[in-house]
């Protein structure tokens, strides 16, 4: 790996359910036995983490690692985009999903994620760019059913159930789909359709393959993929979710998919929507693929995830 010189670490102390403490205290003893400089900073509000990361060029840092959720990630990974650095950004995953971790391969021991800082390799992902909120996702931008589950995920329940607090609001939601008149625009190409779920998705498969949403989704292909779901009822929900589940992604019509580089969606009624597990708000949703956007640490194995994800 690259000899990082001087390191600017963002650490956000309500993420998950970690001790930010015992948090503090690892790191700073791993960079002190590397010899490597380096700087801690505790997110307090919205935005810091995109400030700092924005910043951190023009800083002299030549490495941003993030002790977060995903939200705090992307924060971090937007500035650095933002200010077009070449500052690779590496993850401590803390919060209550790390689903962009788990798709890195990036495991979720603080300890052994602090390891991949100074065993990884950087890589180059796609993103996705949403214009009219001037914000950038890793994972998925979406609305319908997802958006609502993350919208009723309070703080209070993910303390207490970590990720089952998004079980607990899934399955409550399910009992209240409800389809809209949905009309997507894909490459200037418009469709109408009624539909209580579309998901923008650039990362499609979480760690070693164990969850996909579609087929051939990943963050190499300089594309944006969609992922439109209609069945209202709780059967048809159970059924598209059996087809998840069990890699059946053939087009019957409940479940489509798409791959584009502009998307946008429009709903009657709006829709609410969430950008890689955040809250945003309603639709309309307009998305643009950026190829290669985001310069990332991830594990050495990791490169034979993406080649076989290619290959398929």
């Amino acid at each position: 790996m690259a000899a990082y010189k001087r390191v600017l670490i963002i650490v956000n102390p309500v993420s998950g359910r970690h001790d930010p403490e015992e948090t503090r205290q690892l790191l700073e003893e791993r960079f002190r036995a590397a010899q490597v400089d380096y700087e801690i900073r505790e997110t307090k509000t919205a935005g810091d983490a995109l400030g700092w990361a924005k910043q951190a060029g023009a800083e002299g840092f030549d490495l941003v690692v993030v002790s977060g959720g995903d939200g705090t990630v992307m924060e971090a990974m937007s500035g650095l985009i933002k200010s077009g650095s070449t500052v690779p950004l590496a993850q401590i995953p803390v919060g209550t999903a790390n689903l962009l971790a788990r798709a890195l391969l990036i495991p979720t021991d603080q300890a052994e994620a602090l390891e991949v800082v100074f065993t990884g390799k950087t890589e180059r992902l796609d993103v996705g760019y949403l214009p009219d909120h001037d914000r950038y996702f890793a994972l998925v931008a979406g609305a319908g059913y997802d958006a609502q589950l993350i919208n009723d995920a309070s703080r209070e329940l993910k303390n207490m159930l970590g990720f089952g607090a998004y079980v607990v609001t899934g399955v409550k939601n399910v009992f209240k789909l409800r389809q809209s008149r949905i009309e997507i625009e894909v490459d200037g190409k418009k469709r109408r359709m009624r539909a209580h779920t579309v998901m923008i998705v650039n990362v499609g498969q979480i760690g070693d393959g164990a969850i996909a949403l579609g087929p051939n989704i990943h963050p190499h292909d300089g594309k944006l993929d969609l992922m439109i779901a209609s069945s209202a009822s709780v059967f048809g929900a159970l059924r598209i979710l059996g087809r998840i589940l069990t890699r059946r992604f053939d087009d019957q019509g409940d479940l489509m998919y798409l791959s584009a580089s502009r998307i946008r969606v429009t709903a009657r009624p709006p829709l609410p929507t969430e950008i890689d597990g955040e809250e945003l708000g309603q639709t309309p949703l307009y998305a643009e693929a950026v190829p290669q956007g985001a310069l990332l640490l991830v594990p050495q194995e990791y490169q034979a995830t993406k080649e076989a994800a290619a290959a398929a």
